[in-house]
Order: structure tokens, then sequence, then C-alpha cells
């Protein structure tokens, strides 16, 4: 009679909330799987707000080193996303401010790119222009309409995690969506392949 293969069960990855009680403790792995967990949506913030690929590799560093001296001010896991994310937001707007300031002085600075730049080649012409034309009215936005509408829109983040992004109350950040949207006047829908 042949044996029966038991199914082998994975350790499953520890949760957000386990991971900030023993970071909270000092255990330097529950540090680093939460700076690898959520890395990648610190740097998609650092992005597609700041737009300079150069920017991107020390914001998420700031963000971070900022977030791990702080984290006995973060009181719920739920929050850590959008926590992390209005630290970013953050260094985001400095660094924007700063790089006003600096053009004033120097024209070759590097650049921002534009979301239609961002897009996959396979996404074809037609649709890098629909784009490339929203992409002109995002920018024309105040900046905490265009942060708050690339958080929701681009990001995809909830509007809990828009307003805590944003630093502001839920009304405000649901006002400043609907500013941008009436500002912007279009949607673009994009079916993402699976």
């Amino acid at each position: 009679m042949p044996a029966t293969l038991l199914p082998l069960e994975l350790p499953r990855a520890p949760d957000d909330a386990s991971l900030l009680d023993r970071a909270k403790k000092g255990e330097e792995f529950a540090l680093d799987l939460l700076y690898r967990r959520h890395a990648p949506f610190v740097a998609a913030v650092a992005l597609r707000l700041g737009r300079r690929e150069a920017d991107v590799e020390d914001i998420v560093q700031e963000t971070f080193l900022l977030a791990f001296s702080r984290l006995d001010q973060l009181l719920h896991a739920g929050a850590l996303r959008g926590w992390l994310a209005s630290i970013a937001v953050s260094f985001v707007h400095r660094r924007l401010r700063f790089s006003k300031w600096l053009r004033l002085f120097k024209t070759d600075a590097e650049a921002e790119l534009t979301l239609s730049a961002m897009v996959s080649p396979a996404a074809g012409p037609e649709l890098t222009a629909r784009i490339a034309e929203l992409d002109e009215k995002v920018r024309a936005l105040p900046l905490h309409e265009r942060t708050a509408w690339t958080m929701r829109f681009v990001l995809g983040c909830t509007l809990e995690e828009t307003a805590q992004a944003c630093r502001c109350s839920l009304a405000t950040a649901k006002r400043r969506l609907a500013a941008a949207r009436a500002a912007v006047g279009t949607e673009v829908e994009v079916e993402v392949a699976p």
C-alpha cells in the first residue's frame, strides 16, 4: 500500500500588525520584512508624484528611516500603508518645492517624467496619446489636488489612504478629488492584462 503524502503547509509571512509589534521591540528581521513588503509602494508614490527617477531611491530611504525612527507613533497596523505614503508625499513635496527654486538658477535640471513615458510600450499609440493629454491636465492642477488625484487614480489608494497621505480629512480629500476630476474632465479606463 503506497504511503500517503501529506500536503506540505508552508509557513505564512507574518502580517503587518505582528511585524510592527516585533519591530517596535527592535527585531531587525521585522524591520527588514516591513521594508521589503512596502518599499515598492513607497517607490511608486515617489515616482508617480515626483516624476524624477533619480529621486526615488532617496525618497524611499528617507521615508523608511523616518518611519522606523517613529514606529511608536503608529497606533494601528492597518494605517501603515497610508502613514508611509504621507511621509513619502511630504518628502516628494519638499523636493518639488526645492526643484522649482533650483530651476531659477540651473537650466539643465533633470526633466520630470510624464505619465505617458511611464506607460507600457504594449499600450499602443492611441492610449499613450490619451494618457499624454490627461497628463497635461493633471500637471496643471494645484499640487494638493494633483497629489490626491495621483494617490487615488494612479496608485489605486483607498479614500482613507489618500486622505492620510495628503494629511487631510476624508472630506477634504473628497473635495480635492472632486476639484481635480472637474479640472481634468476625463478618466482613462485601462484594462490590465491578467
